[in-house]
């Protein structure tokens, strides 16, 4: 999992990466293509992909083409790092040097292997930026989060089973082990990014975000979520008023981490209506246009300073197809 920005040394990873892993998960999304794996333009990718701007989103939100770590619109990172594919090619050249490393000491390596294509990214029924926007979720949960919002693995890890023993879990995550040595031969050659670099990004992400809100097109349709919320005799000023008031949607002193919080009913209800409304002024699909659109012409104002991390996508996926052609 790889953050925003990585300086010299296994696993270093800035406070910046760490709030926008938080925030937006560890999945890439884009970067330019070229001989070391497949791309695309920034400009191609999360646009709006279903049919006209007259849309109201009647066909709902999960109807959107979302970012790889499921949110409605990507990250600046997302934008820049490795697509989905590229990021299949390097887990399957992790793999194959995990496979190979663990052989060498006289393991087999647990687990299946990655998959050969794209895992869809897992619909939250939440956005980090809008709030809620699925009714099942509402009435499942409010604005809570709940474990699956954290990626976590099946309970039943592998860890648990009886071939994982002591040894074995030195030999694949201690000092030296092969999953060091797996990410140092992934990285081998990459530059790296600087905490400027990192800075760059969180400023286009908040600037882009900032732009959205103020645009004329959502002005507009805050006014008509405002108004579809006082006619069940709600008065909040923004979707964000909306879930804070229930300490939604972040983790808490009181809810630390994963888990299925519990929501009262009349959270449930304004959950519930603070959905509908959404849905009723197609809010979704109109933050993801206007997100996208600013997001992406910032990308490409910046791209000279943001090239480091194309190159540093290329470098990756160069290292993990030798991987492949050398341990198979």
């Amino acid at each position: 999992m790889d953050g925003p920005m990585r300086s010299a040394g296994r696993g270093s990873v800035s406070v910046l990466g760490m709030v926008v892993l938080l925030l937006s998960g560890c999945s890439g999304a884009a970067s330019g293509g070229g001989p070391s794996g497949p791309g695309a333009e920034v400009t191609d990718l999360y646009a709006d992909q279903t049919s006209g701007s007259g849309d109201r989103s009647g066909d709902g939100w999960e109807s959107l083409t979302l970012s790889p770590s499921g949110w409605l619109t990507p990250y600046v990172y997302e934008m820049l790092g490795p697509t989905p594919e590229q990021e299949v090619v390097i887990a399957q050249g992790s793999h194959a040097l995990l496979r190979h490393c663990m052989a060498e000491r006289g393991f087999e390596l647990l687990g299946e292997p990655p998959a050969a294509t794209p895992a869809a990214p897992e619909m939250r029924g939440y956005d980090i930026e809008i709030g809620i926007m699925s009714e099942e979720r509402a009435r499942l949960s409010g604005y809570q989060l709940r474990s699956g919002d954290f990626g976590l693995d099946d309970p039943t890890d592998l860890a648990l089973s009886p071939q994982w023993t002591q040894a074995y879990e030195q030999a694949l995550r201690g000092d030296d082990g092969c999953v060091g040595q797996s990410y140092d031969a992934l990285w081998e050659g990459v530059a790296g990014t600087t905490e400027e670099d990192g800075l760059l990004l969180f400023e286009i992400d908040q600037r882009s975000s900032a732009e959205a809100w103020a645009s004329p097109a959502m002005e507009s349709a805050l006014v008509q979520w405002r108004s579809c919320m006082a006619g069940e005799g709600y008065a909040f000023a923004t979707p964000q008023e909306a879930y804070q008031s229930f300490g939604g949607f972040s983790a808490t002193a009181e809810n630390p981490g994963p888990g299925d919080a519990t929501a009262t009913s009349t959270e449930i209800a304004t959950a519930l209506r603070d959905a509908l409304c959404k849905a009723e002024i197609g809010l979704p699909r109109l933050w993801q246009r206007q997100l996208t659109e600013i997001r992406q012409a910032m990308v490409r104002e910046n791209r000279p300073a943001l090239q480091v991390y194309a190159d540093e996508t290329a470098q990756r996926v160069a290292n993990a197809q030798a991987l492949i052609e050398r341990y198979g």
